[in-house]
């Protein structure tokens, strides 16, 4: 039997985080609640209205291909994408055929580089409901007309979990950037794979070269999107699958396509280039129709709309998340905090502590994760609770409540202050002793973590403001004195 090599290339699409939508004054508000609010003629694509182009849209492609490290455009110019459909009422979209504004960008995974062709910018279509037992359907144009940014790698993935990754990953890219939230089940991030498999012998030959080996090289500069037909060939035949909106659905339905498409060159049936949806009821994907080439489009120039002119330097790069948690994992965060501390975009503050007392950086690590109220207070009142909980050995409890403390309005000087008392331990400790004998003679047998229930005990009383740390000490004094 033979052996089958798996090549998948991705289009993720990405709605920009703009107060207005591509080419009108309508705000990009898809998701309010009532439909069709958010239009006007351009929308609708009304005789006579004319396209007003969103800078802000072009910047933000322009951002992300810089901290991609692409190739930026110096000029672009749009095009009329020819197609009949409900929900594109103008009959074309606008968007970039053969200038896009980024080319040849990179994302770096786990020490693996993936290739993107180009990224560029485009209008998002409406928004089709189909009711069930319903002869119609139902369009809500408030998403028509928002920006949204296309993303087309090359033919870089031989495995649906390192597809899935490279979703994820962009996703915390436009979200850290600010770009987009992305949220695949809203739809503002959505995915395509375009699927092939082809004997593992040619990409063997493939790979190569007079200097030895190296990754399948590409026969064309044609993207792994609708333009890339003759690469197609030299890969296998492609199958594009569209409809996926989750990351387990970027996977499941690579799986499922390169065993459906496996199964079939097994039998000596051939594959058809055609576009498929992924059914995430039956975990299927299922033909939609013959595939598409350029030419079935008209491409042709947009003629209301100016050609896009980008300065060298008239956008700032920004850090990736990648360099963000290798800054973290630096002053020693591991590698998982540091990674949801990127998510969540609080690793600055860690940064600036750590700069500010490098022994707390740790600690306060772990707490913005934990404690939303923590994580809202002032870089300030974090140092102060910090360096309050090292010195008197705070409980989580104890930090929670002088938090909240805080919270409600009393400075931190007045809140740490009501929970830093200091006791006398001796008569607690013979206290807890007395009332506790199980436990101590768990501790006296060599139950060593009987000693954990004690020091609550102490702490109990003391209401959590006692040093833990001294109280664990006296009772280990204590027994030793026995």
């Amino acid at each position: 039997m033979t052996d089958w090599t798996l090549t998948v290339g991705l289009e993720v699409h990405v709605e920009l985080k703009t107060k207005t939508k591509m080419f009108c004054g309508c705000a990009n508000d898809p998701f309010n609640s009532r439909p069709n609010i958010n239009v006007c003629p351009v929308c609708y694509g009304l005789p006579g209205a004319l396209p007003l182009l969103n800078k802000e849209a072009v910047r933000l492609t322009v951002e992300l291909g810089q901290a991609l490290d692409g190739k930026i455009a110096p000029t672009s110019f749009w095009a009329r994408k020819n197609y009949f459909y409900p929900d594109l009422p103008k009959g074309y979209q606008i968007s970039q055929s053969t200038s896009p504004l980024v080319e040849h960008a990179r994302i770096e995974i786990d020490g693996v580089k993936h290739q993107i062709q180009r990224i560029h910018l485009e209008e998002d279509a409406g928004k089709s409901i189909h009711s069930t037992g319903s002869s119609g359907s139902l369009v809500n144009y408030n998403r028509a007309g928002v920006p949204l940014m296309e993303m087309v790698t090359e033919p870089d993935f031989h495995s649906a979990e390192d597809a899935k990754h490279f979703c994820q990953e962009i996703q915390r890219i436009v979200r850290a950037l600010g770009i987009s939230d992305a949220d695949m089940e809203k739809g503002q991030m959505r995915c395509e794979a375009n699927i092939s498999v082809a004997p593992s012998n040619w990409h063997l030959a493939a790979s190569r070269t007079e200097n030895g080996q190296k990754p399948a090289v590409r026969d064309s500069e044609e993207p792994s999107g609708s333009r890339g037909e003759a690469r197609s060939q030299k890969l296998g035949t492609k199958v594009e699958v569209k409809n996926i909106n989750s990351f387990r659905a970027v996977e499941k339905a690579i799986v499922y396509e390169y065993e459906r498409q496996t199964e079939s060159l097994d039998k000596g049936e051939a594959v058809i280039h055609e576009t498929r949806t992924w059914d995430g009821i039956t975990n299927k994907t299922v033909s939609m129709r013959s595939k598409e080439t350029s030419a079935d489009y008209r491409y042709f120039p947009e003629p209301d709309l100016p050609v896009v002119a980008i300065e060298v330097g008239a956008v700032k790069s920004k850090q990736l998340p990648e360099d963000r948690r290798r800054a973290l994992e630096e002053v020693g965060v591991p590698a998982a905090i540091a990674q949801s501390l990127v998510d969540k975009q609080l690793d600055d503050r860690v940064l600036v502590i750590n700069s500010r007392v490098p022994e707390l950086s740790k600690e306060a690590a772990h707490l913005l994760l934990e404690s939303t109220a923590f994580a809202g207070l002032g870089l300030d009142d974090q140092l102060g609770l910090l360096t309050a909980k090292k010195s008197s050995g705070w409980t989580k409890d104890t930090l929670t409540a002088v938090t909240k403390e805080i919270g409600e309005g009393k400075s931190t000087e007045e809140a740490i202050s009501n929970y830093s008392e200091t006791f006398v331990l001796e008569p607690i400790i013979v206290e807890v002793i007395t009332t506790n004998q199980s436990a101590v003679n768990d501790y006296k047998s060599g139950k060593e973590n009987a000693i954990h229930f004690l020091v609550g005990q102490v702490m109990a009383k003391t209401k959590g403001k006692a040093n833990i740390n001294e109280v664990r000490t006296e009772l280990e004094k204590y027994f030793r004195g026995l």
